[in-house]
């Protein structure tokens, strides 16, 4: 009989940075297999994908679990704590994966009477790059899907309470490195210098201001700053900002991210400097739909699961985004305990006890929907 926990100490033991999950991968599909299932291998990397097909009318449903870790080195110590150095699952990806196993197994026992069931199991999350790769990846038959579900363990809420919110559920966010490059001179002589420090102080001024001409819960969050050498005889040669943008709406955030790169641009082209810039870890916003939602918290109810409604969204982002960007989708959070370490610090481990709750709640839409006997 399959062990959901045990699963997820499995996966625990063993993590994988982002496009490198190969044991994951080869884990994930082998417990398939002894299921009964022919999962679709290698999908968008190291992506897996089973489907089941009724074979009769009925709504498409598909539910997602990401599988990758982080390069941080594990301080928690238990019995099945990360056996790779500097890399740990700081993130829960362990337990999503563990509880969409779960639902897989269940689902092995029943036969699904109407539509069709998609689990995907997605690589390299944490880079913003596996829901699109898994995406374009022309291995497995998407067909037409009518509702996306997923969840992510939340830190600082009561043990298993179940997190919903209409509308955006988590933020867009992006990494920007704007890097201004001139010409050095002797610091007696700065007038001969092409000098990036002006235009490094009014970026920096301009980072504040941005974000409250949006409005909203737009952010940008300075978090690395660097000028010139350690030189008191020489002008600085060059200067770059590293900073943090995110953004509860879509459209703010790109308001945001065009306007730090034309004023960037700007004070390049008027100090005669040239410009370097490049964006990283580019995350939209997980827009939760109304019908998917209703479903959601329908089968909390069926199953007498009590959930509460977010007053604003999770800060931090997901790309699950580019699943509800085609199609109705409901993503929602599970607490993980209100003294329960934050997520990516290396004290943390997934609670075993979200497994059963997660998998019940998939499996039950799935009963509302589909119906199982």
């Amino acid at each position: 009989m399959f062990n959901p926990i045990l699963f997820r100490h499995k996966l625990h033991r063993s993590p994988e940075l982002s496009g490198s999950e190969k044991r994951t991968h080869e884990l994930l599909v082998k417990t398939l297999r002894t299921f009964g299932y022919s999962p679709i291998e290698d999908v968008g990397g190291h992506g897996v994908v089973v489907k089941i097909d009724s074979g009769l009318p009925g709504p498409h449903l598909l539910f997602r679990a990401d599988t990758d870790a982080l390069p941080i080195n594990e301080i928690a110590v238990h019995q099945h704590s990360s056996e790779h150095d500097g890399i740990m699952h700081a993130c829960g990806h362990d337990g999503h994966s563990a509880s969409l196993m779960a639902l897989a197994y269940r689902l092995s026992l029943f036969t699904l009477q109407r539509g069709t069931v998609t689990m995907i199991f997605q690589p390299s999350e944490e880079n913003g790059q596996g829901a699109l790769a898994m995406l374009s990846d022309e291995k497995w038959d998407k067909g037409k899907i009518d509702y996306a579900f997923g969840y992510h363990n939340v830190p600082g809420y009561p043990l298993g309470q179940i997190l919903c919110r209409e509308n955006t559920f988590a933020c867009a966010s992006s990494g920007v490195s704007i890097t201004f490059k001139g010409k050095t001179a002797h610091a007696a002589y700065p007038e001969s210098a092409i000098n990036p420090t002006f235009a490094i102080r009014e970026l920096m001024q301009d980072i504040d201001v941005l974000p409250i001409t949006l409005g909203g819960l737009t952010m940008a969050t300075l978090v690395h700053v660097n000028l010139g050498q350690p030189a008191f005889g020489t002008t600085p040669e060059s200067g770059q900002l590293m900073v943090t943008l995110r953004s509860d709406s879509n459209k703010c955030f790109q308001q945001l991210c065009e306007g730090l790169e034309e004023r960037a641009k700007a004070y390049a082209d008027r100090d005669g400097l040239t410009l370097d810039i490049d964006w990283d870890d580019n995350f939209n916003a997980t827009i939760n739909h109304s019908e998917a939602n209703m479903l959601l918290k329908q089968a909390c109810k069926d199953i007498g699961f009590h959930y509460a409604d977010l007053n604003e969204p999770m800060r931090w982002s997901e790309d699950f985004s580019a699943y509800s960007a085609q199609w109705p989708s409901a993503f929602f959070g599970l607490g993980s305990g209100t003294e329960h370490p934050p997520l990516h610090d290396p004290h943390y481990d997934f609670p075993d006890t979200l497994i059963d709750i997660s998998s019940k709640i998939f499996e039950q839409i799935i009963r509302d929907m589909n119906g199982l006997r």
